[in-house]
């Protein structure tokens, strides 16, 4: 089973290293990670087209696990991977341990998201995950997981062009509500931009945001966590309203006189 780790907190993130340290013990698994140099979150499915992306091989301490470090995006470092750095094609992406959640709504921004959707695009079967807290992180239950649902997802078919997005909830293991599979909540922020002035006196923007707490249904994954539960949610990457265009060829959108 050929692995290739990849994340948005850079490759040097506690997340990603305890993922790493979890799945290098899994019998028959050979792990390679392609991540960005520095923290990339937020960064979406961004790619780099406009200057150079380097690459430096490095050793990580107390592993034997090939990995490069990568001056790109997720998405960059997973295609790159795939395309150039790695002789054969790797049977599983995974994108994380993420520090902080990426649940509903939020996975239209989030890079370690976005580096499982581009393993998709390329035919790879992929998973995100993430550990919804910011302060003290402890990756153990989430490592843990992520091993235990590795050689699973070998055994069994996943459509194409689908990934699974997984948050732990902080937690340990005796108080860990169970495993459910969840449908996208809503994430909404109330928006915080702090205005500022630099040194010169120049105006600038600094984007927070505080999480508004909405009512979702009893199986999305906000819920789930909520509830100290784990959340596994399929993502597919079609967003075509399939049901709408049929409707809409009702509205005469189409018969618009060609000159």
């Amino acid at each position: 089973m050929r692995i290739l780790l990849t994340n948005d907190d850079g490759i040097f993130a506690d997340g990603l290293q305890a993922l790493r340290a979890a799945l290098e013990r899994l019998k028959g698994a050979e792990v390679f990670i392609a991540a960005p140099d520095r923290e990339r979150s937020a960064t979406g499915h961004a790619i780099t087209i406009d200057r150079p992306i380097h690459v430096e091989r490095i050793q990580i301490p107390m592993s034997q696990v090939t990995a490069w470090s990568i001056s790109g995006t997720p998405a960059d470092c997973v295609k790159l991977a795939i395309e150039a750095l790695i002789n054969d094609p790797p049977d599983l992406v995974i994108s994380g341990i993420n520090r902080g959640a990426n649940l509903g709504t939020d996975v239209f921004y989030s890079g370690t998201v976005s580096g499982a959707i581009e393993a998709c695009f390329m035919g790879v079967k992929a998973v995100a995950i993430s550990l919804c807290a910011f302060q003290n992180p402890d990756y153990t239950l989430a490592a843990d997981f992520a091993a235990f649902i590795a050689p699973r997802l070998m055994e069994h078919s996943v459509p194409p062009k689908t990934l699974l997005n997984i948050n732990i909830p902080p937690t340990d293991r005796p108080l860990l509500g169970g495993v459910v599979m969840t449908k996208l909540g809503i994430r909404q922020y109330r928006n915080i931009f702090d205005r500022r002035a630099d040194p010169r006196g120049r105006e600038y923007y600094w984007l927070g945001g505080e999480v508004v707490e909405l009512c979702n249904d009893p199986d999305t994954d906000v819920v789930a966590i909520q509830q100290n539960q784990i959340s596994i949610t399929p993502i597919q990457l079609d967003l075509t309203h399939h049901r709408l265009i049929g409707e809409m060829r009702e509205w005469g959108l189409c018969s618009w006189p060609q000159p």
